[in-house]
Order: C-alpha cells, then structure tokens, then sequence
C-alpha cells in the first residue's frame, strides 16, 4: 500500500497535509492529468502521469484515519478507482455508477445518508454542481479532477463545469500534482546560479525567497546534468512528484485569485535545492506549461482528424456496401415477387411465358427459350421463346440433342444457337451471342432447362448468374407444380363426392363437439362455498354426450340441495332429456321445499313436456346446514352410500323413476336422516356398477362400496379421482358401456 512517506517530497507537504485532514467540511479537490498517449511528441514535449490517483487514495486513507469512528460512501465507476485497503473497507461503503443510475443521482442519494466523508472517483460536468450541492450540505467531499490547471483557476473550472458561486464557496483544499523528469545521479554536477539567472527568477517570481541562490551569500548549491550513456544522454533519469497546495479562504473577496499556500514555483526550487531538478525547471515552468498544453492539444487535434478520415473512410464503404445492398435487396424483392406470381400459375403455357420473361428482366437478357423434359426422359418440348421467332414450340426434341450428357445442375456458358431452333443470319447482329444453359431441377428430378442470351455484353455478371441459379430453382418447382395440377384435376371429381360425405360427417362432429361443451358448461365445475361442507364431482359420458347430470343447489341462507340423476339412453337424446330435466328441477326446487314434491311436479312436466319412450331417475335430497339433517326423495335411483367412520350405510327411501308412467301411479317417499361431522354422503349412477372388464364381467354394487370404503379416508376431490381411476384399470380395453357420473358430500368436522 502506497503512502506519502515513499514519496519524494518537501516537509511542508505532510505538514500541510495533516492540516487538511483535520480541516472543516467542504469540498477537496486532486488535480492532476491522466496520462495521454502523444503520437511522435517527444518526451520533453509530453506531459508525464500525475500520478493524481495514488495522491487521492493516500488524502482518503489519512482523512478516515484522522475520523476512526468515521464512514464513508465512494461513488466510483469501478472498484478500481479507489483501491481500497483492508483496515478502511469496514468503514467504506462503495456506490457503482451504471447506465440505469447515473452520477449525480449517485452523488444525490449518497448525500442523504449524510455520511463522514463522500468520495467521487472524478468531477466533470454532470456531477459537479451535485458534488458542490453535498458540500453546501456540511458534508466533507474528496474528488479528483483531470485537469492541468492548479490553485485557483481550478475554481475557474469548476464554474466553466456548472458550480454557482455560491457553490464555489465551499471549496476547502486542491491539492495539484505533476511528475517532472529529475536529473539523472550518474551525470549531475554541481552548478551555482549566475547572476542573470537570480535576476530573471526574481522578476518571474518576486514572492519567492531566493536570499539562498545570490552567489557568494550562502553555501548553496544547485546541479545541472549533461547527459551520459545511463541517461541515454537526456541528463533526465526517474521521476519525482511535484505539488501545489491551495487553501480556499472563504473570507476573501474573490474566490478566483488566491495564491496557494505552497505555490507550484516554491516547491519546484526546493527540489532544486536538493538536486533532484535544475533551477531551468523554474526559469522555464510557465514556457514548458503551455508547450505541453499546445503539444497535448495538437496531438489531440491529429488523433480527431485522423479519426475523421477513418470513419469518413469507413462511412464511405458503408454507403458503396448500402448501395450494394439495396441493388440485391431489390433483385430479392423481385424474385420473391416473381416467385408469388409463379405460385399462382396453374397453366404450364401460360407459366412457361412468365418464366422467360423473368429470366431476361433478372439478368438483362434479350433472349430466352425454355424446354420441358418429359417424364419418360426420352424426349423435350419447347414450351415457350423469347427473341427466337423461328423456336417450334411444343415440337417433340430428342432429349440428348437438348440436355447436356452429364446432367449437371449447375449453370454453364451457351455460346451458340439453342437446340431445335433453325439458325438464321439476323439472330446474332453485329457479333456473337453470349449465353447461359440453366438447368431446371426441382428435388433430384430434371423437369427441363432454359437458355438465355444477349448481345450486349461478353459475359454474365456473378450477381445476375446467382439471381439465375436461385430463380431457376423456384422455375423448376412452379413447372414441376403446374404438371401435377394438370394430374390432379382427374381426382377431383372423385374427391368431391368423398369430400362431400367428409364434410357431413364433420359438421355432425362438430355439432356433437358443440354439445359436448354445452352440456359440460352446464355440469359445475365449481361448487358453491357453504360453510361446514365440501363438495366434489366426476363425470365421464360414454359418447360425446351423456344422460347423467348432478348439482348443488344453494336454497337460503342455510339449506342447499343435492341432485343426481341418469337419463335412460345415451347419446344426443338423453342429452336433451337431461338439459330438460335439470332446468326443470332448478326451477321447481326453489319453489318447493319438499324434495318429494320437487320430483313429483317435475315428474309431472316430463309427461307433459318430454319423449313418452323416455324417462329418468334421480336422487333429490336437501341438506339443513345448520341443523346437518338430510331430507331427501330417491326416483328410481341408486341408493346412495353414507360413508361414515370408514364404513358404508346405503340410504334407504322408495320411489320410481320420473316421465314415463302415469301421475296416479307415481310412488315417492320422503326420508329424512342426521348428519355427523366427517359423514360423507356418496351419490352415483349406474354406470360405475355396469362398468364391465375386457372379458364382459360387470364392477357390480358390492365391488364399488368396497371400493368407496377403502378409499374412504381421501379428500373429497382425490376419492373420485381414485374410484374413477380403479374404474379404468378394471375395464382396461373394454369399451366404456354407459355414462359414469359420482358427487360427493363432505360434512366438515368442526375446527
């Protein structure tokens, strides 16, 4: 870890800077310059690094050394920027600027959590006046600053970087810094100050002390250094650190113009009292200053316009390459244009003209001629011609006369005239054709070839012959299509009738579909929340559609009604009978509280209203939540089962089924039974019982209460699942014999 004391340096810098660290709040600014890379500048011409950025971690080390109790927030872009050592990081909390929280909210959040000391990596002109703005709070901040200047016209800066004067006014401490070249030890020698050169220093600096360079008054002495072999005769060997401190007062009038406690100029000629810079370091500081400065700002102003000519360079490749592009984005746009209208063709003459005509306009061709090959590979035909007024079109060719021996499918030079075309002395004017063979290849197979000519250049462009090859392989699809359209429109006709059929049978399918969903939509999925019970359901129809149905039906505030039936046919019949008969028992179930009068007015409707040759039983019971009693009527239907303590009581009740026979011949008991808390009341239909196995043996009564009571412990939900789930492991392959449908109640125990 690098600390001041392994620094070359004058007294008055420790000094100074232990002043520092136990100073006021308020703003303390490093300044110093980044190293920047000088093409072909000499070293005498460049500025050498700061060595800013060790300064301003040795200034925040000895800050929250001074403060142990002390905590601090550093806003950095890095981690690298500040370093920090082991024994501070417990009192550091580090802020990292990113893309999505930039400095100065950065700088504004860590101001409101008024820490000891707030440290900013670098001030430039987006976080300044929030650097300025956490000073004015009473907070002490340390920033580093990239700048060559130093003293006071770092307040300058600051202004020029957006701070108020106000603001300014806050500035405590900047602490400049450079590295200067120091006089090589090997070949310095001693060399006392002429007159001239005290007179000179006198009028640059008359604040400077100098009663020990006047020759002959003291024992002074100051070296000067020739040059040798160790020093590649430069007289210049190492670097050393050279500082200017300034201490704002914020009493003095103008902020702008205050000497620094430890001028630049005074730390230069103690360095040169101890021999590590020559007195010509001084006589020419503000000269050497601005060289550097002009040298960096020319160097700056050589990299921009090189830069400039670079990107004006690559900006003008950039528009050649946009050029190019936009020429093959339009040749693209063509041929997808091209290969929509060759879709669309379904006649092979009328597709056979388009082909030619698309061939020329891709590569600036004047003539084409197209040829089919015929599926026995014997002979070809020409199709179509363009330019080739003599072309025999639809002549039959001998296919060795036409296509190339080899069978290649790659584009080849056609030179002469095409195969089966008469040549005459007005077909190549002036001079000779240049022409491409494009063979026509559609998945492996040969289905023809096109030539294409013109008299106006001596060869084919690379980019016209790839828009050929890529054109040629959609021609060869649309010809190889339009073949089998001609094919395919002798099994249309027979297609037709079978389409028709098709078409009858989907839209009974769809029908069926429809209502499947409509009588499932009418089926609960979701039971009403009574309180003190739970409710569960499965349904499974043996066709699209099904005679069972269930509910629960909430009465009042304290009864509610359970309902299950199954219609006696199947399909789209019992269905409807279904749907029937359930609006029928809503209705009637909120007008009469008695589940045997429900049933026997909903009995008689059914004679009034549904298929004599139907009928339907139900089990119709209303629970008093309350009271937990049970009153129920049972049409027909299977007895229900009372699952209770793990084993299985049917319910008892008499009653026939509903909608077939006659009003005076209806018989219908009432019974009514308590309810315990973990009672649960199974309800099903007869498809459960009737569920038959891949060798024609039914489930049967007694299998399915066994099945109930061993799964008796189970949610209400996971016990239907489980019964349903035995039910097709039984049945295996056999096919599902009637409609299956099961509810179950649960009475809740209490808790």
């Amino acid at each position: 870890m690098l600390e001041l004391k392994d620094l070359i340096h004058l007294p008055q810098v420790d000094t100074l800077l232990n002043q520092l660290a136990a100073d006021e709040p308020g703003l303390i600014v490093v300044a110093g310059l980044d190293p920047r890379p000088l093409a072909g500048a000499a070293t005498s011409d460049r500025f050498l690094p700061s060595g800013r950025a060790a300064i301003f971690r040795i200034l925040m080390r000895q800050i929250l050394a001074a403060r142990p109790r002390s905590q601090a927030i550093v806003v950095a872009e890095s981690e690298e920027a500040v370093r920090l050592p082991r024994q501070i990081r417990r009192q550091v909390t580090l802020s990292l600027v990113d893309q999505i929280v930039p400095y100065a909210q950065r700088i504004t959040a860590a101001a409101r959590k008024r820490p000891d000391l707030l440290v900013i990596d670098r001030l430039w002109a987006e976080n300044t006046p929030a650097a300025l703005a956490a000073a004015q709070r009473g907070m002490r901040v340390l920033a580093q600053i990239d700048t060559v200047c130093r003293g006071a016209e770092v307040t300058r800066q600051l202004a020029d970087l957006g701070a108020s004067r106000e603001q300014i006014g806050t500035l405590r401490w900047v602490i400049a810094v450079q590295r200067l070249a120091t006089l090589c030890p090997t070949c310095k020698q001693p060399a006392r100050p002429s007159p001239a050169q005290v007179a000179r220093l006198q009028g640059l600096y008359p604040d400077l002390d100098l009663t020990g360079a006047v020759e002959g008054e003291t024992d002074a002495v100051f070296f000067q250094a020739s040059g040798c072999p160790a020093c590649g005769y430069t007289g210049r060997e190492g670097e050393v650190a050279v500082f200017d401190i300034y201490r704002a007062d914020p009493d003095a009038p103008d902020p702008f113009d205050q000497p620094s406690l430890l001028p630049l100029e005074a730390y230069l000629f103690g360095l040169a009292e101890r021999g590590y810079l020559p007195l010509d370091d001084l006589l020419h500081l503000r000269t050497d200053q601005l060289r550097r400065t002009y040298s960096l700002l020319a160097s700056s102003e050589q990299a921009l316009a090189k830069a400039n000519i670079a990107l004006e360079a690559k900006l003008a490749e950039l528009e050649a390459a946009h050029r190019v592009l936009e020429q093959r984005t339009e040749a693209l746009i063509s041929l997808q244009s091209i290969g929509q209208a060759l879709i669309t063709s379904t006649s092979l003459d009328e597709l056979a003209g388009r082909l030619c005509r698309h061939a020329c306009d891709l590569c600036g061709a004047e003539r084409a001629i197209l040829y089919l090959a015929h599926s026995a590979g014997q002979t070809a035909e020409i199709l179509a011609a363009i330019g080739w007024d003599t072309a025999p079109i639809r002549l039959p060719l001998d296919a060795a006369q036409v296509f190339p021996a080899e069978g290649s499918a790659d584009l080849a030079p056609f030179n002469g005239c095409p195969p089966g075309v008469p040549e005459r002395p007005t077909d190549a004017p002036g001079h000779a054709l240049t022409g491409l063979r494009v063979p026509l290849v559609a998945q492996g197979v040969r289905v023809g070839q096109m030539i294409v000519h013109t008299f106006h250049r001596l060869q084919f462009t690379p980019g016209a012959t790839a828009l050929l090859q890529t054109f040629a392989n959609q021609a060869a699809l649309a010809i190889q299509r339009a073949g089998l359209v001609d094919a395919l429109q002798d099994k249309i006709a027979q297609l037709e009738a079978a389409q028709a059929e098709l078409v009858r049978k989907e839209r009974l399918e769809r029908e069926l579909e429809l209502a499947r969903q409509v009588q499932q939509s009418m089926l609960p999925r979701i039971f009403p929340l009574v309180p003190g019970y739970a409710f569960a359901a499965h349904n499974e129809p043996a066709r699209r559609v099904g005679g069972d149905f269930y509910d629960v039906i909430l009465l009042d505030a304290d009864r509610f009604g359970v309902v299950i039936g199954d219609v006696s046919d199947k399909g789209m019949p019992a269905a409807l009978y279904m749907a029937l008969t359930r609006s029928l028992l809503l209705a009637e179930a909120r007008r009469e509280p008695s589940p045997r009068a429900v049933l026997a007015n909903v009995h008689r409707l059914l004679l009034e209203l549904g298929q004599p040759s139907m009928f339907v039983t139900v089990f119709y019971g209303v629970i008093d939540g309350s009271k937990r009693q049970l009153v129920y009527s049972r049409a027909g239907h299977e007895r229900p089962v009372l699952l209770r303590d793990g084993r299985a009581h049917f319910l008892g009740g008499e009653g026939a089924f509903l909608g077939f026979m006659e009003e005076t011949h209806l018989t219908l008991t009432e019974e009514r039974i308590d309810l315990a808390p973990g009672d649960r009341l199974v309800l099903y239909t007869d498809g459960l019982t009737d569920a038959q196995s891949s060798d024609g043996r039914a489930f049967n009564l007694e299998r399915l209460v066994d099945l109930f009571q061993a799964h008796a412990n189970l949610p209400p939900d996971e016990l239907c699942t489980q019964v349903f789930a035995d039910l097709v492991a039984y049945q295996g392959c056999a096919e599902q014999y009637d409609d299956m449908t099961m509810v179950v109640v649960q009475v809740n125990k209490a808790g």
